[in-house]
C-alpha cells in the first residue's frame, strides 16, 4: 500500500511523509522536502526538487533507496573533509544513479571570533561571518542544485546552520517571501532538542549543550536570528539574488533553478 501523502500546502501535495520514519531510524531527524513553499509570482516549489537534511552519511541502504525513489539524483555534502573522515559520507548502493558532491561551504581553518558577542546574538554574528567569507562556496552549491536533473538533497552535520544558510539563499533566489524563509528555519528548533538528547546518550561532546544553548545559543533556531541574516542580505548585498550574482552565479543559473523547481498550483479545486 502506498503511504498517505503529507498535507497539501498552497495547493501542492507533499508526498514525502513516508521518508521520515525510515531515515529517523538512521538518526536523520532534520529532513524536509521544501515542496509547497511559496515563491515568486504565485508559484510554489514543486515537491521532490529540493530536500534539506542533516547527516545523510548515516543513511542505511534502505534509506538511500527511499531517497532515490523520492526523486533524489544528487546529494550535496556541505561538511568539511575532517567531518567526512570522522563520520563517513553518503554511500550510494546498488549502483543507483545518485551523484554525490562534496561542497564544503565553510573553510575548516575558519576561526569564529565571539568575544564580546551576547549569547543571543552569537548565531547571527556567525552567519554574517560565514556569508561574508564564503560566497564563492555557496555559489558553487547553488550552481550544483540548479543543474540537478531530479531532486537535490543537501546536508551538513545537524541540518541547521550551513544547510540553513544555503536554504535561505535558495529560497531567496526563488522569490520566497520572508515569512516563509523564517518559518522554514525555525522548524529546526524542536529537532535540535532531539539531536542534543541523542548526542548526550552517545557521549558526544555536543551532548553537553546547555538549555541556554538550545534556547538562544548555538543550538537554537530562532526567528530573530534568521531575520538578522535576511536584513544583512538585503542591506549589504541587495538580497539573495544580488549576493549570489556578486559571488559569481550567473542570472541564467537562477533562471534555470526557477524553471526547474517552480510550479503554479492548481487553483481550480
Amino acid at each position: 500500500m502506498n503511504p498517505e501523502p503529507a498535507p497539501a500546502q498552497n495547493g501542492v501535495d507533499l508526498p514525502h511523509s513516508h521518508l521520515r520514519p525510515g531515515l529517523a531510524r538512521d538518526g536523520i531527524v532534520n529532513l524536509r522536502d521544501l515542496g509547497g513553499t511559496p515563491a515568486a509570482d504565485g508559484a510554489v516549489i514543486a515537491p521532490r526538487t529540493l530536500i534539506r537534511a542533516d547527516a545523510l552519511q548515516r543513511c542505511s541502504p534502505a534509506s538511500v533507496r527511499a531517497l532515490y525513489d523520492h526523486g533524489v539524483r544528487r546529494v550535496l555534502d556541505l561538511r568539511d573533509d575532517a567531518e567526512r573522515v570522522e563520520s563517513g559520507s553518503f554511500t550510494v548502493v546498488d549502483d543507483l544513479p545518485i551523484d554525490v558532491q562534496h561542497v564544503p561551504v565553510v573553510d575548516p581553518a575558519y576561526v569564529w571570533e565571539i568575544d564580546g558577542v551576547a549569547l543571543e546574538q552569537v548565531l547571527a554574528h556567525r552567519y554574517a561571518d560565514i556569508l561574508g567569507a564564503f560566497g564563492d562556496r555557496f555559489a558553487a552549491a547553488v550552481e550544483l542544485v540548479a543543474s540537478t536533473d531530479g531532486a537535490a538533497a543537501y546536508h551538513c552535520a545537524v541540518g541547521k546552520d550551513r544547510t540553513g544558510l544555503l536554504t535561505v539563499l535558495l529560497l531567496g533566489a526563488l522569490g520566497a517571501p520572508r515569512e516563509a524563509i523564517v518559518a522554514d528555519y525555525v522548524r529546526s528548533a524542536r529537532v535540535n532538542v532531539m539531536q542534543v538528547a541523542r548526542l548526550r546518550v552517545l557521549g558526544h561532546p555536543y551532548g553537553a549543550a546547555t538549555d541556554a544553548d538550545l534556547a538562544v545559543g548555538v543550538w537554537s533556531a530562532r526567528a530573530s536570528t534568521i531575520e538578522s541574516t535576511l536584513d544583512l542580505l538585503d542591506d549589504e548585498h541587495g538580497g539573495a539574488v544580488r549576493y549570489l550574482r556578486d559571488a559569481g552565479v550567473d542570472d541564467e543559473v537562477v533562471a534555470s533553478l526557477r524553471h526547474r523547481v517552480l510550479i503554479r498550483p492548481d487553483r481550480t479545486g
